[in-house]
């Protein structure tokens, strides 16, 4: 792994409760980054408490939240449901920081072999964590990915489908909301910042880079929230050909290879 910066806090830890019970063979780490989602993380801890896969490990990392009370509603909620998991933590970040060093600092203090990744503002099916598990257990896969249901101000079905590098070339079709084998995490040196967005993109393609293999399972496990506020919406979009430039600049052997990424020269 890379060293972190002197400014990249890890962050503290303002809640953390363990079961005595030995630690599962299955467990799985679900990791939860919030940034002033206090209004809709509730909905998603409940979802994560109705899995039916009974082994968990919830780790949410509250990107310094200051405009609302999540702090306090994350404590308040993981004691009320702390004896669901085999451990629950709350870790903050005395600054804002982004959403791939928040996804960073959970990995970090993830203890499953196997984590989930999904942000406050969104939901998971009870069978989500289950399914996905076993696909990566028994097909010996890096990660496995579903279909997703967009609700809230907008209402259809994703656009998931196989894992197939020479498509995700040309798009990102595989949401963050993913399960991901901790071990590969560490290997392709994690989630990188970039400024304008597409974090979880340059994620995947550094998985190609590194020659890791993903699964595509085919049902609708993991809901995402339209709401016109993400960072997708408001910043993403509008940069959409300065970062596609930017992913062939940080992965020059994939546009060489597929010859789909925009040509760009250092």
């Amino acid at each position: 792994m890379s060293i972190t910066a002197p400014w990249m806090a890890t962050g503290q830890t303002a809640f953390t409760f363990r079961s005595r019970r030995k630690k599962p063979a299955d467990l799985v780490s679900i990791c939860v980054t919030n940034f002033n989602y206090g209004r809709y993380i509730p909905e998603a801890l409940d979802s994560i408490a109705a899995q039916t896969h009974m082994a968990l490990d919830l780790v949410v990392v509250d990107d310094h939240s200051d405009k609302d009370d999540s702090v306090a509603l994350i404590t308040a909620w993981m004691e009320e449901n702390r004896e669901r998991f085999w451990r629950c933590t709350l870790i903050v970040h005395p600054r804002n920081q982004g959403p791939s060093e928040a996804r960073n600092t959970a990995f970090k203090h993830a203890v499953g072999a196997f984590v989930f990744v999904m942000d406050a503002d969104n939901t998971i099916y009870p069978r989500a964590i289950a399914r996905l598990h076993e696909a990566a257990r028994d097909g010996g896969f890096d990660a496995t990915y579903s279909q997703l249901e967009y609700f809230g101000k907008e209402q259809r079905i994703g656009s998931a489908d196989i894992w197939d590098p020479a498509q995700m070339a040309r798009e990102n079709y595989v949401d963050v909301m993913a399960l991901i084998r901790r071990q590969a995490w560490t290997d392709v040196d994690g989630y990188s910042h970039i400024d304008q967005g597409w974090e979880d993109y340059d994620f995947w393609l550094k998985f190609i880079d590194h020659g890791f293999e993903a699964a595509y399972v085919p049902e609708i496990l993991c809901r995402y929230r339209m709401h016109g506020n993400s960072r997708t919406t408001n910043d993403a979009w509008a940069a959409h050909e300065s970062l596609r430039a930017i992913m062939a600049f940080r992965h020059p052997e994939l546009s060489a290879r597929y010859q789909l990424l925009p040509d760009v020269k250092a």
